[in-house]
């Protein structure tokens, strides 16, 4: 299955690793390969995520990480990574965050 992504998700990728590399590169290694392996699981099975309040609009958690990523089914046979947040940052996870 075929994965875009969003701009705000691209920089949100960013700014998690960029956060955790200067306390920990190696914890920043494993957050990105967790992010890395949610996706794709993701696009394995898009509909096993938790729906959202939104048409389209899944979440699936990244483990033992306190991270979620926000997906939409895309025409075809895709999905686009709309978001990737911390939970603190996150006030419902039935609704897909806005941008900052």
């Amino acid at each position: 299955m075929k994965v875009v992504y969003a701009p705000r998700a691209l920089r949100d990728i960013d700014e998690i690793l960029a956060y955790i590399q200067r306390r920990s590169p190696r914890g920043a290694r494993n957050v990105s390969l967790a992010i890395e392996y949610t996706i794709h699981m993701c696009a394995l099975n898009p509909r096993a995520g938790a729906k959202t309040d939104e048409p389209n609009v899944y979440r699936r958690p990244l483990g033992k990480y306190r991270y979620t990523i926000f997906y939409r089914l895309l025409a075809g046979n895709g999905i686009e990574i709309a978001r990737v947040t911390h939970g603190a940052r996150v006030k419902d996870l039935g609704k897909l965050p806005a941008d900052d």
